[in-house]
């Protein structure tokens, strides 16, 4: 095994289990928003009794990437709080070329296919400037300057890395200030504090851009590593809050304690779904633009001083929720299978989320090729086939490069892992 890395914590305590894995199904049901936004659905397409429904179906883009990066900040977190990697020199080393391995074979697959087939402008010489900047995680598809459009949803990935880059420096930071468990919620107040009055100082330099032009609001106010540091970080002090609870003995109080855990759980799901109605609805009727009677621009105002600061709240709950109960004792969870799902049926969502990564990437320019083919005099029905079909395409290519390039390069990162 890495030479980093030190399996000492793990208690004796080994449980099998065939549980859904909640932080992917969470993933996946991200990635869906995201796919279904980008799809276009139509206003006034879902109406009864007068009342219109079609809201329902503007699942709000900004929320799901914000809920990606809460589960990077925690998953992150976890890799040093559990020792899977200490954090000396060595130890960040390691952590800095696995997560490479994890995301650097399918982005400069996707690059150099997509700059092939899809975007050949990119490789014209005058261009090359603008390609290095997409294979150097500092892309951003919203710079008016830009010659050409690549795949948008690029950007996350560049605002990704970028905090990969800083967790082990978060990791030594958060051990020396955070030290008990009321310092968390302290310290997380602080964060949301802090980034709210960096947030505030972009929107006062670029107040009329931003409520006005589209571009400005992306490049300056939600794609910046700095303006999304409280939902990472409210997702890694997580790892803190778990940190500091006691693990459970097996006896009648931890047998309540478990059904009053269950319970929350199921709150926890409850504010993810209201999450997402919520500001579905807000999207729907307050931040559409370019519309009749409706000024241009993004009203971004709600959605990054508010929508941003509770997805990181709510989505924090709910990985708190769902891992505490298996953060402290080695639970190995049974390989996702046929016969798994067989046994749990649940568990066919880590399918989508499994594939979620690939299906982020490609459904973009699939669905740029394959819009305007998908046309109807009835408005509903062109999204529903634009849908079905980016979903059904991104999966298939998902699949073909997960066993092509994710599967062999985390299988190549385990060996190197033990060989050394």
């Amino acid at each position: 095994m890495e030479k980093s890395i030190n399996y000492s914590y793990l208690p004796k305590i080994i449980q099998n289990h065939n549980r859904l894995d909640a932080l992917l199904a969470l993933r996946g049901f991200a990635c869906l928003m995201v796919v279904i936004i980008h799809c276009a659905p139509p206003r006034n397409a879902l109406i009864y009794q007068h009342y219109d429904f079609s809201w329902l179906i503007f699942s709000h883009g900004a929320v799901a990437v914000w809920i990606f990066f809460c589960l990077s900040g925690y998953l992150m977190g976890k890799a040093f709080y559990t020792e899977r990697y200490l954090s000396d020199v060595t130890g960040v080393i390691n952590f800095w070329r696995n997560r490479a391995i994890r995301i650097l074979p399918l982005y400069y697959f996707a690059v150099l296919i997509l700059s092939i087939f899809v975007y050949p402008d990119v490789l014209k010489f005058e261009n090359w400037g603008y390609l290095l900047r997409v294979c150097t995680f500092t892309y951003n598809p919203y710079i008016a300057s830009q010659p050409i459009a690549f795949n948008d949803v690029f950007w996350s990935l560049s605002t990704e890395v970028q905090f990969y880059i800083l967790v082990p420096f978060i990791y030594n930071l958060s051990k020396s200030l955070v030290v008990k468990q009321k310092h968390v919620i302290v310290t997380a107040i602080l964060i949301i504090l802090v980034v709210f009055c960096i947030k505030t100082l972009s929107w006062l330099s670029f107040s009329h851009q931003i409520n006005h032009q589209m571009g400005y609001a992306f490049k300056y106010w939600y794609t910046p590593i700095f303006n999304n540091l409280d939902v990472f970080l409210c997702g890694f002090l997580v790892n803190t809050l778990i940190k500091y609870q006691k693990p459970k003995s097996h006896n009648i109080e931890s047998r309540f304690n478990y059904r009053l855990l269950w319970n929350q759980k199921y709150v926890a799901i409850i504010l993810m779904i209201l999450l997402y109605l919520f500001t579905a609805n807000h999207l729907y009727h307050q931040e559409l633009w370019e519309l009749t009677n409706r000024p241009g621009g993004w009203r971004t105002i709600t959605t990054i001083f508010i929508f941003q600061p509770l997805t990181a709240i709510i989505t924090s709950f709910f990985i708190f929720k769902f891992e505490l109960d298996n953060y402290h004792i080695y639970s190995k969870n049974e390989k996702l299978s046929f016969a798994s799902v067989l046994k749990n049926p649940l568990r066919l969502l880590e399918v989508f989320g499994n594939l979620s990564y690939g299906v982020y990437i490609w459904h973009m320019p699939i669905l740029g090729k394959i819009y305007s083919i998908f046309t109807s005099n009835t408005p509903i029905e062109a999204f529903y086939h634009r849908l079905v079909a980016t979903l059904f395409i991104s999966v298939i290519l998902a699949t073909v490069t997960y066993y092509l390039v994710e599967l062999p390069a985390t299988k190549w990162k385990i060996y190197h892992s033990s060989s050394n």
